[in-house]
């Protein structure tokens, strides 16, 4: 007989979801994750908007344990796996994943990786049995095609499990978009509409709890509680909108991206006004990241860029000037009808050719007539003025080029002869005497008064575009098989190139007003920046343009880039972004690591291989004195080498096992050198100086008293091999060692190791506050570890040459790709922008300035390079200054959710 009656089974479909975990592993998470998809979304009259199966919410007093489970993974719609080495090893989860694959493989099945690893084989098609932990063994071979995975490592350990974390909620609206069918940010926005809902069906409830209490004095003291209790649900449910709305802006501000960064800024802006959360700073300083200075894209049709990054821009016949230094129109605007406009160098006349064959010239301050029009050239196809406006050229479809009179309107001489395929483009140089002529044929340079020319000598194919450098002397072209050429503009030999990047045609091109960094812009959609000098790409590749770049051009200052395109669209950058700062540091001829700053940021120290320490001024880029050794080139190694905190100290190691105390100002030896009778592989400086950590052979830390010279107690055995490294944590009380990929941690006071070793290290740096390790692994990752229980924290990050944490322990910089320096926000493990690229090889060794404003780093080729990381201490200040305004009215309206009350964030 059955005591408890019989339980009814569940019918299909009962459950939106079923929840299976481990217990060990995720009895926190699994419970939350079920508690939160109940509430994300819910409309206020509704007790749950979603009904999820996890058994430590939904079992009761059942005597049936095993039918239970299985009745409600019958009734599932969907199986939601907590993926960790526990659930892969455990048995119960093991059985509901075999059920759920023989009854209901038809149903979708949400990965969560909570802990462990997991790796798709595309070759094999299927997961990687040696590398995936996480995954029962039903799973690895249990798809056809690799499937979507939710990464909740970094959340599963934090104690706010809730929709009021802005990660977690994210996770929560991931799945929540594939129980409910519907787009994420659709949903994320239907759960701030019901936000707003339940706070004004709270407010109402509130105003007539005010009118009972008003009509019943008898129940005050009830009142007041009931008061008390709204007001607190009041609180709740707006703190919570808050958090809806700011992760939705963050959610938004991704999308957006590096289409429009100043949108996508503003945007991570207003999430930030709405609650500050990690997610939001992290898109406000990508969004700082970038070349990029702003869209423009309702300036009608962009007739003409001029030289000084002028636009010419309208609708129909009605024209204006738009001015990239004040970002606004200038002057009155003027009607026209023409197909052709072209500005003269110095941007003062604007020279146009109708339809009627008739070309006329402008003043641009004006837009008045500069005397009589040109008649008769219905067939010009490019023309060009000179600086001086007094020689039009121009050059038709008989590849024929002509000279004009402005004074006269007459020709002058007889046509330019020598193209026998059509010329697409016509410049000048800036004295006026040289005319370089491109087209399908190749390139040529006449002499302007004599009319005499000359091919390039050997450049063969179209060319699409050319441009002199300020003082004439150079000619760049760009031709259609993408590449770009620099030639001597007296004698037409090739000076450098070819400068290749772009793929396709290079349809524009422009000098900055210094000479210094060459613009060209492709039909493969890009810009691109050169040095001149060298022929090497200098900065980012510019990204955005969805069409052919048309033109190039930069402002007086060289401070802004104008570029255009047939998408309609002009962008605006800073072709300084992202560049080293000054020249490079050189002296060096081997690798060079490490890079120490002195306390007051005013002396940069470097290591180099070829046994020599060098002194910088990272302001001037200068030596300070001669270098420290002699430079040998069979050496093999860096001195390892350690700064006192109060930068009066340098202690240099030999390979002899003597480590010599240097003065830092005036770069002499301080005393006899200590000596430690075997090989030093790593030294460091105690934060509070008064002990000196040497890191020999055989696994052997002494330490001495640097003031001494004589060593204080028994040295500390940490393993068996080369002390790689020694590092002191900021508050002196730890000290971390690595011995052949291995960390361990030691008390400094006790000399006793703190916890577990950390495996598969090759280098290391503690935080500011020494909460956290960053660690390079074996494994080509950075991983940053919580010293206190000796575990990773969150997910790995690229990254395994070098690493450096900002004063400030927000910020951290690893190698990155193409041999370039890459910056991370700590918080959010998010990269901030791209590489910074600069390098020509590998980089080793990285060290930011006291006050954060300046990254050192360095190569395997001795080059030192010097950055400005632009993380500003107050990010939202700086997106409203790069964007010079807020929001509009029309960008609220469609990135906030419906209903929500305009404010300017700016």
């Amino acid at each position: 007989m059955d005591l408890l009656g019989k339980r009814e089974k569940p019918s299909p479909g009962h459950y939106d979801g079923f929840i299976s975990y481990s217990r060990a592993a995720d009895g926190r998470l699994g419970p939350a994750l079920r508690d939160a998809l109940h509430q994300f979304a819910r409309p206020w009259y509704r007790l749950r908007a979603l009904r999820v199966f996890c058994d430590a919410r939904s079992l009761s007093a059942s005597p049936g344990l095993w039918t239970t489970i299985e009745a409600a993974l019958d009734a599932s719609r969907c199986f939601i796996l907590l993926a960790s080495p526990d659930s892969a090893r455990s048995v119960w989860v093991r059985r509901e994943v075999e059920l759920w694959r023989s009854r209901a493989a038809e149903r979708p099945m949400l990965i969560v990786l909570t802990d462990g690893e997991i790796v798709w084989d595309h070759e094999a098609g299927r997961f990687d049995e040696t590398l995936t932990t996480a995954l029962p063994e039903p799973l690895l071979g249990g798809f056809t095609e690799v499937p979507l995975w939710v990464d909740l490592r970094s959340i599963r350990t934090q104690t706010d499990l809730s929709l009021g974390n802005p990660a977690f909620l994210d996770t929560v609206a991931t799945l929540a978009s594939a129980l409910h069918h519907r787009p994420k940010d659709e949903l994320v926005g239907e759960d701030v509409r019901q936000h707003r809902r339940a706070r004004r069906f709270r407010r109402f409830s509130w105003t007539g709890l005010s009118l009972l209490t008003a009509a019943a004095v008898v129940s005050a003291v009830v009142a007041v509680d009931s008061a008390n209790l709204a007001r607190a649900q009041r609180d709740r449910a707006e703190t919570q909108h808050r958090k809806a709305v700011s992760s939705l802006l963050v959610t938004r501000r991704d999308q957006v991206g590096d289409d429009d960064p100043v949108v996508a800024g503003l945007l991570a802006a207003a999430a930030w006004r709405f609650e500050p959360t990690y997610e939001a700073r992290h898109g406000m300083l990508a969004s700082l990241a970038t070349p990029s200075l702003g869209v423009l894209d309702g300036l009608g049709d962009t007739r003409a860029l001029g030289p000084d990054g002028r636009l010419l821009a309208g609708d129909d016949r009605t024209m204006r000037l738009w001015d990239p230094v004040t970002r606004g129109w200038i002057g009155s605007p003027f009607t026209a009808d023409f197909r052709l406009a072209k500005f003269s160098q110095d941007g003062r006349t604007l020279v146009t050719l109708g339809d009627d064959g008739i070309v006329r010239l402008r003043d641009t301050a004006t837009w008045r007539p500069i005397g009589t029009p040109f008649t008769g050239l219905r067939d010009v196809v490019a023309l060009e003025l000179s600086p001086d406006g007094e020689t039009l050229v121009t050059v038709g479809f008989d590849e024929k080029i002509r000279r004009w009179d402005t004074a006269t309107r007459r020709q002058i001489g007889a046509p330019l002869t020598g193209h026998t395929d059509d010329v697409e483009s016509l410049r000048i140089s800036p004295d006026g005497t040289t005319l370089a002529s491109a087209g399908r044929d190749g390139a040529r340079l006449w002499n302007l008064p004599t009319g005499k020319g000359k091919p390039l000598s050997g450049l063969t194919g179209t060319i699409r575009s050319v441009a002199f450098n300020p003082d004439g002397k150079t000619l760049a072209t760009g031709g259609d098989d993408g590449d770009v050429r620099l030639w001597d503009s007296t004698t037409g030999n090739p000076v450098k190139g070819p400068l290749s990047g772009h793929d396709g045609p290079v349809s524009a091109i422009a000098f900055s007003p210094d000479g210094e960094t060459l613009a060209t812009g492709g039909w493969d959609q890009t810009v691109r920046l050169w040095d001149p000098a060298t022929g090497r790409p200098v900065g980012d590749t510019l990204t955005g343009h969805t069409s052919i770049v048309s033109a190039v051009a930069f402002s007086p200052d060289g401070r802004t880039l104008v570029t255009t395109s047939r998408d309609r669209t002009v962008r605006l950058w800073d072709p300084a972004a992202r560049r080293p700062v000054g020249d490079p540091l050189k002296g060096h001829t081997k690798e060079v690591t490490p890079l120490l700053f002195s306390p007051d940021g005013k002396t940069l120290i470097s290591s180099g291989q070829e046994e020599t320490v060098r002194l910088w001024d990272p302001g001037t880029g200068r030596h300070l004195g001669k270098p420290i050794g002699t430079p040998n080139v069979h050496g093999n190694s860096a001195w390892p080498m350690a700064l006192s905190a109060d930068g009066e100290t340098l202690v240099i190691a030999d390979p002899d096992g003597e480590v010599q105390p240097w003065s830092v100002a005036d770069r002499q030896p301080m005393g006899d050198p200590i000596k430690v009778e075997r090989r030093v592989y790593s030294v460091a400086f105690s934060p509070d100086d008064e002990t000196l950590a040497v890191g020999g052979g055989k696994g052997i830390v002494s330490l001495w008293n640097p003031a001494t010279r004589r060593p204080i107690g028994e040295p500390l055995r940490a393993g068996t091999g080369p002390v790689g490294a020694v590092v002191y944590s900021r508050d002196g009380r730890t000290l971390a060692t690595i011995i052949d990929g291995t960390i361990r941690l030691w008390d400094t006071a006790t000399r006793r190791q703190i916890g577990n070793p950390m495996e598969g290290i090759t280098s290391m740096v503690f935080s500011p506050d020494g909460k956290l390790l960053a660690a390079l692994g074996e494994d080509e990752t950075t991983r940053l570890w919580d010293t206190q229980t000796q575990q990773p924290s969150g997910d790995p990050i690229k990254g395994h040459g070098a690493v450096a944490f900002s004063p400030d322990g927000r910020t951290l910089a690893t190698d990155g790709e193409d041999w370039g320096v890459q910056l991370w926000d700590v918080r959010t493990r998010r990269p901030i922008g791209g590489p910074l690229k600069g390098h020509t090889d590998d980089v080793v060794a990285l060290a930011f300035s006291p006050d954060g404003q300046t990254l050192a780093s360095s190569d395997g080729a001795g080059t030192i390079l010097l950055w400005k990381p632009g993380i500003p201490s107050d990010p939202r200040t700086a997106v409203c200054a790069m964007a010079g305004r807020s929001l509009t009215q029309e960008e609220w309206t469609r990135y906030l959710p419906s209903g929500e009350p305009f404010q300017k964030i700016c």
